[in-house]
């Protein structure tokens, strides 16, 4: 498939045909990992989002951060209407 490097902005882009969007199973907002390689451009589709369990995140958290004074603000904060 033949397509045009365009001018976006300061860069510049090429549009990815549909087929080749559906074959590599890409859509808009798809992350793509682009390199070079024996005098081609490489576009691969980027390895899947990585999956994280709370327990995951949790461990990555400091217990002793300090509070954000906002947060504390709004924890002291009385409920105004059906809340609880």
């Amino acid at each position: 498939m033949l397509t045009q490097v365009r001018k976006i902005g300061n860069s510049a882009g090429t549009i990815i045909p549909a087929p080749v969007l559906k074959e590599l199973k890409l859509r808009e907002g798809d992350s793509i990992d682009v390199s070079v390689g024996d005098n081609c451009i490489i576009i691969k589709a980027a390895a899947g989002k990585p999956k994280y369990s709370l327990e995951d995140l949790l461990k990555k958290c400091n217990p002793k951060a300090p509070k954000n004074k906002e947060l504390d603000a709004w924890e002291q904060t009385k409920p105004v209407g059906n809340e609880i």
